[in-house]
């Protein structure tokens, strides 16, 4: 409950149209079974809902959160549990009355959006410029501002955009007492073009690896790298959004790669990061494609003998990946390099300009992602065994690792089978590292989806920790308990960073310095067991890393 006194002061700060303790409102804010491992399909209800409309209501707002001891949660377009509430008592700040692009400047390239831009609303603006922006895989409707500052941020165009941490330029920052800090030229006046600089850089602190989920205050503005564009200004599109068709621009190109094995697949790519070529790239299984597109009629076709190995096996190393060049001469001398490097590694390169309806499909959703979110399609959910930005070698054996633990989950009818094999992979900028992801689909009606869910994170964390590796969920605070001691104890120094910023405990810092642990009576002995062993072997001292 929220008091009296509480509420007329949100209603104040807001207007009464924009503040909201009705349950049934309260409730479509605690639907957000995506993420969350308890197992359960409802995360906690807020006390309210807030929709500010600027920086200084905000401020207010968090303000008010200070004085009334309340909580505060942000949330703007994502995804699933991270953006709700993660204890009792929490306001939840619904930012999508900003929802302005206030500047593009086409010299420095960089755009300034508030929290509820969303992805493709910047890029249509942008592609009018000759510009473009990153887009981060989960899709078009998710915001840029947030996965640059909160959150973690790959896409398809990690190859040549780069990843959203990388992509973030000055920032506007409402703290959790309420204060306004502007980091980076913002601070000093001098625009938006850098956030490292007049003095000090604070990018660390304000989002690390990860971003801290809104647990170190909420972000109203911030600036973005925008990227060369050498498309049209304009796409028109027939039909809707998933069978959306254009007109592919010849200096446009989609094929699709396919490689024999794992070492031909790497040194390709490896080769063609060094060319220089590509403007999106991304390791999908061929499975995962016939289940993202075809949920029904697709898994009866995966059930024949012949097709099966077929699709599993033999094409098991694919890679979708797009030119882009200023000229048709420049995209043809791409293209004439892309089949050199392809079939020196003994690869097959299929242009999907011979596929022609499939073909005026690829613009819109593999430039703006679109394709993604059908990731809920095959069992209604989906979760994903993370972990941390790593050299390519490295990510394709995570690959195998995680593939041959999911095996577990399938014989037990946790989780769909997929054969193991389904990664999310996109490399970064010159190709010799990689964000990697495997991603495994459920149902929410199932008991024995729902008692694994705690587990298979369990079981993909060891493997992370075996493989010398870090998991990117470390926001989930048993893995954070779990990997904070192996990794130089770095819960001990966010949570310094929170009280020093957070002196009343304002903001909700679940996803970012909470700890629980794993529900361990479920998970199998062995695998405890070779925690165990992996903690008494790695686990930092108080003089440092062990020996």
């Amino acid at each position: 409950m929220i008091s009296e006194e509480a509420y007329q002061e949100l209603e104040d700060i807001v207007g009464p149209e924009n503040v909201s303790r009705e349950p049934a409102v309260l409730d479509g804010y605690a639907w957000q079974p995506f993420l969350n491992d308890d197992p359960e399909l409802w995360i906690r209800r807020p006390v309210a809902a807030v929709l500010p409309g600027s920086a200084e209501e905000v401020q207010e707002v968090v303000r008010a959160c200070n004085r009334h001891g309340l909580k505060f949660k942000a949330l703007s377009t994502g995804w699933g549990a991270v953006g709700g509430p993660s204890t009792e008592g929490v306001v939840q700040v619904d930012l999508r009355r900003m929802d302005r692009i206030l500047e593009i400047d086409e010299k420095n390239m960089y755009a300034v959006i508030e929290p509820y831009v969303c992805g493709a609303q910047l890029q249509a603006e942008a592609m009018k410029r000759g510009l473009n922006t990153h887009i981060i895989g989960a899709g078009p409707s998710c915001s840029p501002l947030a996965s640059a500052t909160s959150m973690s941020g790959v896409g398809h165009d990690c190859i040549y955009m780069s990843y959203s941490a990388r992509n973030v330029l000055g920032v506007e920052w409402v703290l959790p007492d309420g204060e306004i800090l502007r980091l980076g030229t913002p601070g000093s006046g001098l625009g938006w073009f850098s956030g490292d600089g007049p003095g000090p850089s604070l990018r660390g602190v304000m989002r690390g690896a990860l971003g801290a989920l809104s647990g170190l205050g909420i972000f109203t503005k911030c600036a973005v790298k925008l990227y060369n564009w050498p498309g049209p200004q304009r796409m028109e599109a027939e039909g809707l959004v998933l069978d959306s068709q254009v007109e592919v621009p010849p200096n446009l190109r989609f094929f699709l790669l396919v490689f024999p094995g794992p070492r031909e697949f790497a040194d390709a790519l490896y080769e063609i990061g060094e060319s220089e070529i590509g403007y999106a790239a991304v390791r999908i299984a061929t499975v995962a494609y016939v289940a993202l597109m075809m949920p029904h009629s697709g898994f009866k076709l995966l059930e024949t003998k012949a097709l099966r190995p077929f699709l599993t096996r033999t094409l098991k190393y694919p890679l979708t990946f797009v030119l882009a060049g200023h000229s048709l001469e420049e995209t043809e001398f791409q293209e004439a390099v892309l089949k050199e490097i392809v079939e020196r590694h003994r690869g097959i390169l299929l242009d999907f300009r011979r596929l022609g309806p499939m073909g005026r499909f690829m613009p819109l959703n593999f430039l703006r992602v679109s394709i993604i979110p059908l990731a809920f399609r095959p069992g209604g959910i989906f979760g994903t065994c993370l972990d941390g930005n790593e050299a390519l070698d490295t990510q394709m054996k995570w690959v195998d690792v995680i593939s041959e633990a999911k095996k577990e989950f399938i014989e037990k009818g946790a989780i769909m089978d997929d054969e193991g094999d389904n990664p999310y992979f996109v490399p970064y900028e010159n190709n010799t590292w990689a964000h990697c992801e495997i991603t495994y689909a459920y149902r929410v009606d199932n008991p024995v989806s729902l008692e694994n869910l705690n587990p298979i994170e369990f079981t993909s964390t060891l493997n992370a920790i075996e493989q010398c590796m870090t998991p990117l969920s470390v926001f989930i605070p048993p893995v954070r308990k779990v990997m904070s001691p192996l990794a130089g104890h770095f819960n001990r120094w966010q949570r310094r960073i929170s009280e020093a910023l957070d002196p009343k405990c304002a903001a909700d810092t679940g996803f970012y310095t909470e700890e629980k642990d794993f529900a361990y009576q479920r998970i199998d002995e062995a695998k405890k067991e070779r925690l165990r062993r992996l903690q008494e072997k790695l686990t930092w001292t108080e003089d440092g890393p062990p020996a």
